[in-house]
């Protein structure tokens, strides 16, 4: 059915549970109904109904099904495909872990399937056509997509074409697009559906020969009776034929590859001395899919050249090959982690590194790691993208009863749940977060996790000593170019002092030329479908960390040599994260430079760019993965960032972005937050207006926030109505503090900011507060104080405060 090269393939994505499942009614044609009949295909139910109706043969499904009654709805199809009994193919899906699984059936058989399976390799979870986009927590766990609706949810009705997907859903349908997308770079497996039904037509039109990534399995249909068509449609969409059943192929997949592996054997590392007692098999499969527990490992092989040169963070091999240069603060981080879990007794603390990107913060943090590792102490390294499940964390490494450490590149992110897990007091054992981010989000870590034992430590410039040796790894590697540079090592090594780790190393990879000359070049020799892939990769890069989901880049931009751009050989290379699933620049001190470049000279291009990432992320952000932390939401939260994204890069053009994105994005309150943000220095009134439509799409905090820091920026310019604009403010904040508190929040500076502001502006133009009112701000400022004791701007602006109300003394 395969060649030997083939099947090497696709057992090296099925086993690791790369694979998507597309499955039309003949994956069901074996199973049964509650009356134990065979269950009807898509054909036979068509004519079924034509008859039905007396509409004329070769009406399609998605017509003559728009003319049943209610009671003929529920009769032939929630009734008829309720209840099934599942037949052997789709009992054999569930030897296999699969990614998702997207179905044309309305039947229960797959759901049936999973339930009556001995052994599943996951459970399932429920989505529907009109369902919002959502993310595993982990592989455990298999999404079942009912494209055309499901008899577990009939009120939902059922739908049978794309036009019909409009009509049900009324906007933007997130599977549709979520589907589409995935089928043109993801490995997938198609099943009892033919390639000339209009919607998977349309799901396959973004799919050809070039689109899906080298890094996975190929694509396949399994299709026993295939013609001409078939075999060219396959052709053309980048697709493997089989000729076989799905039952027929899954059998002779498992008699030529053996069992696969559970979630369990894919996640899951020996714990041999690392728990006192063992987690439930679950909470393993939950804890292992969030942290990786890091090991000593084999060096690299012999002449394998690494991406960590070209500038991406390094793999654990690496750093057991020593490509990384030691130098003085590295050495000192983790002495002073050693020695903290050395130490007697009980104990938490944090140490972080803080500095600006490209100085090897990463780089430090992971060698930390695994070094600590290599001694033989405990050290879990953080590899999800979502938010942490705080308690399973926790429950897990209460089970551990020596010193252990927590690895978290990206800080900030997870402040909230590094609150949670070093407060908890069922971890009793000595155990250390070590961490890092970059400098300018230092006061948001700061404000969580301040109050915790937390010593920040700093990167600074490289000594020239440690430059000679960076050049010499890369001479040693055949990587330098410049002829002068290897015979004199020393007078190059002064022309990098003062630059970052990173610009040095891109210098040295180019011959030393200034950094701006290298980055007009590359961008010169490049395609310009390569540039736009570089750019769009690169902004979501500088907005989130951890990069841009593949899917989501090529539905983007459209770029025929996609695959080939991940490579070092290529001007403005792109390469995988750790997980092979999300899309960096290769060389991230490159990307934020040709950011700056286009902001400067071609700003309407960086536009471009801006509008196309905001509308690829839109399937993929809803209200429920906004509050899961999913690295879309993440990663769109601040594309729009009014202040901190899009005012410096996109300057006179900002108000375009949010104009060109409003179909998409409208619905969400931070859109109108931002935008708010935005124009509040040039039209407040309007500014208001936009927060307060943030405010009727969501009551929460943040918008409330937002809408009485700008009351209070009107109540600047405009006097006359001091009193009623300080009202609406302060009862806004009054709410704030009311809802972080009803919900068990950790209090929030920006409230605190925002009222201080509020009160010292208020009383500055003359107003009056009530007893009570005072009372209450009073209150505040000392609640404040108490909360961020290191914030200096707090200090100063309550005292402000105290000082107008003669209560400073």
């Amino acid at each position: 059915m395969l060649t030997p090269q083939q099947l090497e393939e696709v057992r090296s994505s099925l086993f690791a549970g790369h694979y998507n499942l597309l499955l039309g009614s003949g994956a069901s044609l074996d199973s049964a109904d509650r009356a134990k009949r065979p269950l009807m295909g898509a054909t036979e139910l068509t004519a079924t109904l034509c008859s039905l109706k007396g509409a004329k043969a070769g009406t399609t499904l998605s017509r003559v099904s728009l003319l049943l009654t209610p009671e003929e709805t529920r009769k032939h199809l929630t009734y008829r495909y309720s209840g099934c009994r599942p037949g052997e193919t789709v009992r054999m899906l569930t030897n296999f872990i699969w990614k998702t699984a997207f179905t044309f059936n309305i039947d229960d058989t797959l759901e049936a399937a999973y339930q009556e399976a001995r052994y599943p390799k996951q459970s399932v979870e429920m989505r529907n056509f009109d369902s919002t986009y959502e993310t595993p927590s982990n592989r455990s766990q298999l999404p079942i997509v009912h494209l055309h609706g499901f008899v577990g949810e009939p009120e939902k009705g059922f739908v049978f074409s794309v036009a019909e997907y409009g009509r049900a859903t009324r906007g933007l349908n997130p599977w549709m697009h979520v589907l589409s997308e995935l089928l043109a770079s993801e490995p997938f497996i198609i099943s009892g559906t033919s390639l000339n039904e209009s919607d998977l037509e349309y799901y396959l039109s973004g799919r050809n020969e070039t689109s899906p990534r080298k890094n996975r399995g190929p694509s396949i249909l399994v299709e026993p009776f295939p013609d001409a068509v078939t075999e060219s449609d396959c052709k053309r969409h980048g697709l493997l034929l089989v000729k076989a059943t799905l039952s027929q192929f899954l059998t002779w997949l498992l008699e030529r590859l053996g069992d696969p592996p559970t979630i369990s054997r894919l996640v899951v590392p020996p714990l041999e001395h690392v728990f006192a007692k063992l987690p439930s098999p679950i909470q393993q499969v939950a804890f292992f899919s969030t942290f990786q527990l890091v090991r000593p490992t084999s060096p690299n092989p012999d002449g394998e050249l690494s991406p960590f040169f070209y500038g991406r963070a390094p793999k654990w091999a690496d750093l057991e090959s020593s490509l990384d240069i030691p130098t003085e603060q590295e050495t000192q981080f983790a002495s002073k982690a050693r020695s903290f879990l050395e130490s007697e007794g009980a104990g938490k603390a944090i140490l972080c590194l803080i500095a600006d990107p490209g100085t090897g913060k990463t780089t430090n943090l992971r060698r930390a790691a695994y070094d600590l590792a290599k001694e033989g102490k405990i050290v879990f390294f953080l590899t999800s993208r979502l938010a942490l499940d705080t308690e399973t964390v926790v429950s897990c490494l209460a089970l551990i009863n020596r010193p252990f450490v927590l690895a978290i590149d990206g800080a900030a992110d997870h402040a909230t749940s590094i609150l949670s897990v070093v407060s908890d007091p069922r971890l009793t054992k000595r155990f250390l977060v070590i961490c890092s981010d970059r400098q300018y989000r230092k006061d948001h870590i700061d404000r969580l996790l301040g109050d915790l034992p937390i010593e920040y430590h700093s990167i600074t410039d490289w000594p020239r000593d440690a430059l000679l040796q960076l050049i010499e790894r890369y001479r040693k590697y055949g990587l330098v170019g410049s002829a002068d540079a290897i015979r004199y090592p020393e007078k190059f090594a002064d022309a990098l002092v003062g630059e970052s780790v990173a610009i040095g190393t891109c210098r040295i990879l180019n011959n030393f030329r200034p950094l701006e000359a290298i980055i007009r070049s590359l961008w010169n020799d490049a395609s310009e479908a390569a540039r736009r892939s570089y750019v769009i990769s690169a902004l979501a890069e500088h907005c989130y960390s951890g990069g841009l989901f593949y899917p989501v880049l090529e539905a983007a931009q459209h770029n025929p040599a996609l695959r080939d751009q991940i490579s070092f050989d290529c001007p403005l290379p792109l390469a995988f994260s750790d997980d092979d699933d999300y899309i960096l620049p290769l060389h991230p001190a490159i990307a934020d430079r040709t950011l700056l470049l286009l902001s400067r000279e071609k700003k309407q291009t960086l536009l471009e760019i801006f509008v196309k990432l905001a509308n690829a992320l839109a399937p993929y952000v809803n209200r429920r993965t906004i509050i899961e932390q999913t690295p879309e939401a993440r990663l769109t939260g601040r594309l729009f960032h009014a202040d901190r994204v899009v005012r410096p890069l996109l300057g006179e053009l900002s108000e375009q972005f949010y104009s060109q994105v409003k179909d998409r994005w409208q619905w969400n309150s931070r859109y109108w937050e931002q935008r708010a943000l935005l124009i509040q220095s040039v039209d407040i009134d309007t500014a208001v207006q936009y927060a307060r439509h943030a405010v009727a799409i969501e009551s929460h905090p943040f918008p409330w926030t937002t809408l009485a820091s700008l009351l209070v920026r009107k109540l600047e310019i405009n006097k006359t109505d001091r009193d009623s604009l300080f009202e609406e403010a302060s009862g806004l904040l009054i709410d704030v503090f009311k809802y972080e508190e009803s919900h068990g929040w950790r209090p929030t500076p920006h409230p605190f900011a925002a009222l201080f502001h509020a009160v010292n502006v208020f009383l500055d133009q003359g107003g009056a507060l009530a007893p009570k009112r005072e009372d209450w701000v009073l209150q505040q400022i000392a609640r404040c104080w108490s909360l961020f004791p290191r914030d200096i701007q707090f200090k100063t602006f309550g005292a402000a405060i105290l000082q107008k109300l003669g209560k400073d003394k």
